[in-house]
């Protein structure tokens, strides 16, 4: 690539704004700490020999204080050749989709789209556990946060690959801080004690139910005595 006067200006330039504001926000009382990511392929932080793209975000940080990072894409003067300038969707993903490189959310979350080549862009995060804008990202504490960029020099929105695979671009953001622990469920009632006056009440039985001894059992009817003696008595037969 040919030295190109007005590209070194532009990017000195824009190194000197983000110089101040990151001496701006030092000078302030505060553990929060400013990032600066420059997405293009050219940048160290993306070598496979280094581990400089596993950053920790919010660490000692006080309570409600967030770490920024600014996501700054690639620029160039105008005149700059197409197959020189570098483009690129940068993707919020999951675990998986960060180590093959291969988007299988139908409806990636995008975090940025750097496709104005002649313009500066970049785009600012804050790592913190809310948002308050609807459907923003949210960092929560102990959890792992993954982007990466899988187009090409001819094809933006590609899915599978790219860059990501060709030239290492994916970030990780590691969240200080203990996750939201969940409250076990509550135990279950303790039964009630009864009264001592509560008790199951007697069942009333039948004395014939229970005989008791047998000069106690009573005696059989009398029309019931005299059908027993008819049946014993002999009968006789042809007399008068």
């Amino acid at each position: 690539m040919s030295w190109q006067p007005g590209r070194v200006l532009l990017q000195g330039l824009l190194l000197l704004v983000f110089t101040f504001h990151w001496f701006a926000l030092a000078t302030l009382p505060s553990n929060a700490k400013f990032y600066t990511i420059h997405w293009n392929s050219s940048n160290p932080i993306f070598r496979i020999d280094n581990t400089d793209n596993i950053i920790d975000v919010n660490r000692n940080n006080v309570k409600f204080e967030y770490d920024q990072v600014n996501l700054i894409c690639p620029v160039y003067t105008p005149g700059t050749r197409d197959d020189e300038m570098e483009k690129y969707i940068i993707y919020n993903v999951s675990k998986d989709e960060y180590e093959t490189c291969r988007i299988t959310n139908p409806n990636p979350r995008i975090i940025a789209v750097c496709d104005k080549p002649y313009k500066l862009m970049y785009f600012t995060i804050t790592f913190r556990p809310f948002t308050p804008q609807p459907g923003g990202l949210e960092f929560l504490p102990g959890h792992d946060y993954y982007f990466i960029s899988t187009s090409t020099s001819d094809d933006l929105h590609r899915r599978i690959g790219g860059r990501c695979t060709t030239h290492n671009m994916k970030i990780v953001f590691k969240v200080w801080g203990a996750p939201p622990t969940v409250a076990p469920p509550p135990p279950p009632p303790a039964p009630t004690a009864k009264p001592s006056w509560w008790a199951v009440a007697p069942t009333r039985t039948s004395p014939l139910d229970h005989p008791g001894p047998a000069s106690h059992a009573r005696p059989a009817p009398a029309h019931h005595q005299e059908v027993q003696d008819l049946r014993q008595a002999p009968q006789r037969g042809g007399e008068e």
